[in-house]
């Protein structure tokens, strides 16, 4: 599997390259709206789909189907949203879904199921605003994530607990260039004779704005296992992202797994449409 992990972390980069060079809700990003204009928009609709695949150290290969929905509110200094989605999970290992992505876990399952994934719900507070090129300020967005345990853990859909986490956002643009990441810890629930582990997560990428309309960003992200003996996730994300009109735009990406607490690789895409100007 080393041979496919480079050939399509490789793709990856030509994915970014091909628009110029180098911008969960799952794997697109977005630059926070600091200082919105009057009269902006005041809320947001996401929608997506994502198909990754892997073996995660077995015999076997695991893939699984992603279609997220998200709903945001857009506040002066802050955003709340809710996020749904419908899942299919086609696995015969140790694995679980967790925000939208198969993770390893300790329990054995055997599983061709589909379903509605676990409800997620976050909110942000725009904290520190980019005072632009000239400083090496970053803006700051704290945010608070909470997931109710929606989808059925019988099939492998979900863990049947609630987590809850909370982090730390941040972006900083020179010019036509950025870079942004985030920080975070999830307090995992733990569903019946299963011990999983609380989960920081890290990930930092960087980017350019090729025109007023497209832009590209690389992403490394780092997730602890929630298992003792599993590998942690370790991914690298190519994003390229188009602004469609001046509400809508459409991201679509591809990413490579570096260890086997990942998927191998995967692709999807995420359409965000603003809307309710007032």
């Amino acid at each position: 599997m080393p041979i496919t992990r480079v050939a399509v972390a490789l793709l990856c980069a030509v994915l970014v390259s091909t628009v110029g060079a180098a911008a969960q809700e799952r794997k697109a990003t977005e630059q926070p709206e600091l200082q919105p204009p009057p009269g902006r928009e005041h809320f947001q609709l996401k929608f997506g789909a994502g198909y990754d695949q892997g073996d995660f150290g077995t015999n076997d290969t695991t893939r699984s189907v992603y279609a997220p929905v998200t709903f945001r509110y857009l506040g002066e200094r802050f955003d709340v949203g809710v996020t749904a989605s419908l899942l299919y999970l086609d696995t015969e290992s140790n694995v679980v879904v967790i925000d939208g992505q198969p993770t390893q876990s300790d329990r054995q399952r055997r599983s061709r199921d589909a379903g509605f994934g676990d409800l997620y719900f976050k909110g942000r507070y725009y904290l520190l605003d980019d005072p632009g090129p000239e400083s090496f300020v970053p803006g700051v967005a704290p945010f608070l994530k909470v997931k109710a345990p929606t989808a059925d853990a019988d099939k492998g859909l979900g863990t049947g607990e609630w987590d809850v986490g909370f982090g730390v956002e941040w972006d900083k643009r020179f010019r036509e260039f950025f870079v942004l990441g985030d920080v975070s810890y999830m307090f995992m629930g733990e569903p019946p004779h299963q011990h999983f582990r609380n989960r920081p997560a890290f990930s930092v990428g960087i980017g350019r704005q090729f025109t007023r309309d497209i832009a590209g960003t690389v992403m490394l992200d780092w997730r602890r296992a929630i298992v003792s003996n599993g590998d942690d996730a370790v991914e690298l994300t190519g994003i390229v992202q188009f602004r469609l009109a001046r509400t809508v735009t459409a991201s679509p990406y591809v990413f490579v797994g570096l260890t086997d607490g990942s998927p191998d690789f995967g692709l999807g895409f995420e359409v965000s449409w603003k809307f309710g100007r007032y």
